[in-house]
């Protein structure tokens, strides 16, 4: 699917993919949930237009039932982008075991690069 969209770049690391994963919820998540805002806005719109100047809309009773559901449904799809989210975040920034060390101090106008087993700067 990727190849045949101009739109994206290349992948470049090895968990690229699972980032782009992430992204796709993230974006899919979003468009649901502003494609239904707007289509329950307009509905409830027609719905509840005043017909004439006299007529009220008839009161609107609570329902606990719905009020537990659009609190638990948007805490759950939240808790999914944040674990989702800091697992990449851990995965992209914990250095692979045999990584080697090298030591730089950035200044206003240089890089100072230490290399351990070198002993010296470079």
């Amino acid at each position: 699917m990727r190849s045949s969209l101009p739109l994206f770049p290349e992948q470049a690391s090895t968990f690229a993919e699972r980032v782009d994963a992430l992204y796709y919820y993230l974006l899919s998540v979003s468009g649901f949930f502003v494609l239904l805002i707007f289509a329950l806005i307009f509905y409830f719109a027609v719905k509840y237009r005043r017909r004439s100047e006299g007529e009220q809309t008839p009161p609107i009773l609570g329902s606990i039932p719905l009020e537990v559901a659009w609190i638990v449904i948007p805490f759950i799809l939240v808790m999914i982008m944040f674990v989702w989210g800091a697992s990449l975040y851990f995965t992209a920034f914990q250095s692979p075991a045999n990584a080697m060390e090298i030591f730089v101090i950035g200044k206003q106008w240089m890089w100072k690069v230490q290399h351990p087993e070198a002993g010296g700067d470079r």
